[in-house]
Parts: structure tokens; sequence; C-alpha cells
């Protein structure tokens, strides 16, 4: 069974389904730690960047089980997707990975609080909030670039707990981007998304459990490739 990432879908000018294309959870989760990876030293704790590391590499495994396509409205039809709940599978033992992988779509104080009352060490509750913006960025950074790269949205696109903004460069597909402020320490570096176009031939265009099947079983040994470049001004 295959395991998504991220789902897109393009339509006509009559909004007509038009392709379907799936981000693969693996490149994903990998696009995340290797933009982790980039941001300047002080920004870590090196007591626990390792557990950080951990939990960017593992923070998005409850989408393997909680994968779904849906209809968006009746009216419109158009199809989204959903990984409800996938933040509570958490797949390590650790409580401070654990917390990490729980709070990053929840990053508040209420969450902040009730995470750091498993955490035993005292030093560690103060980490838990700076490595936890981390994640949530550095998962952020990497939606709003898929999403502008793949989607051609605009500049205007704004994600929930971005700090960041992501602003393309040229106009050229797929385009260099960067990111203000520059968090990062090298002053340039590319970033690749991996998609899979899923054939429409012979699918039910208005039944969303017949496209959530096919995505499951899609062979997906060739993908197309997207290489961004990311540059500081």
């Amino acid at each position: 069974m295959n395991h998504w990432g991220r789902i897109f879908f393009g339509y006509d000018d009559q909004q007509n389904l038009k392709w379907i294309k799936g981000q693969p959870l693996h490149n994903h989760t990998e696009n995340c730690r290797f933009i982790l990876e980039q941001f300047r030293s002080f920004y870590f704790h090196p007591e626990t960047k390792d557990r950080l590391m951990k939990a960017v590499s593992l923070h998005d495994s409850g989408k393997k089980e909680t994968f779904r396509i849906k209809t968006d409205d009746e009216d419109s039809g158009k199809f989204s997707y959903s990984f409800a709940g996938h933040r509570f599978r958490v797949p390590h033992d650790d409580p401070y990975v654990d917390g990490l992988i729980r709070s990053h779509h929840e990053f508040s104080v209420e969450q902040i609080n009730r995470e750091k009352a498993h955490i035993e060490s005292a030093e560690d509750k103060k980490r838990f909030p700076d490595d936890l913006y981390l994640l949530c960025m550095a998962d952020q950074i990497e939606a709003e670039l898929a999403v502008k790269t793949v989607e051609k949205k605009k500049d205007d696109l704004s994600r929930t707990f971005m700090e960041f903004s992501t602003i393309r460069l040229t106009d050229k597909v797929p385009g260099d981007y960067t990111v203000v402020p520059w968090p990062f320490e090298p002053e340039s570096f590319t970033l690749s998304f991996e998609l899979k176009t899923l054939p429409l031939e012979g699918l039910k265009k208005n039944d969303p459990k017949t496209i959530e099947e096919a995505l499951k079983k899609i062979e997906i040994s060739e993908k197309e490739t997207l290489t961004i470049t990311l540059r500081g001004k």
C-alpha cells in the first residue's frame, strides 16, 4: 500500500477534475528533515537536537493509517484529502519525541504545557517550545513550497504557524524561491518534490472512495521530480 504526504488536485476552467498528483510520504518527511538541517546552529539546543531530528523523521507516520479522500462540498464537487488524527498516532516511546509529534499542528500555550507535564527534566521542559517551533516551521515551509511549486499558487498563500514568508524569485517553473527572514546556514540549496500522477481513465471521478483506493494501489516506482532552488537575498 502506498503512503502519501500530500495530494494535489487540478481542475480545468469549468472546474472539472483534470489531474491528481500525489507526493509520497517519504519525500515530504525527508524534505522536512533536510530543511531543518539547513537552519543556522543557534536555533538548536545541542542537548535535544537528536530527539528533534527523530521527531521530524517520524512526525507524519500516522498519515499511513489516516489517509482519506473526501468531497469538499456537494455543490463544488471538488476533492480534498484528510489525515485527521494523524498526529496522535505516535510511533515512539520517548515523551519528548512523542510530545513534539503530537504538537506539530498545535503550537499553543495549552498544548505545550500539556506536553511539558510528561517531561521529567526541568531543562528539557524549557527547550521543548523552541524545538516544537523548529519542527512546525520546517513542516510548514515544506508544505507551502510544495503547494506553490505544484499548484503554482501565488505568494499571498499563507499557512498556519508560518513566521517565515516564502517568495518566488523567478517566473520560471519549477522556480527559485527565497525565505524571509532567511534562517538557513547555506546561501542556497535545492529541494525536490517527487510526484506521481494518478491516471483518471476508468475512474469514477465523482467518487472519493474510488480515488482513495486507486491512490493506495497505484505503482509509484516511476515519478516526476520538480526541483526548486532556495536562495538567500
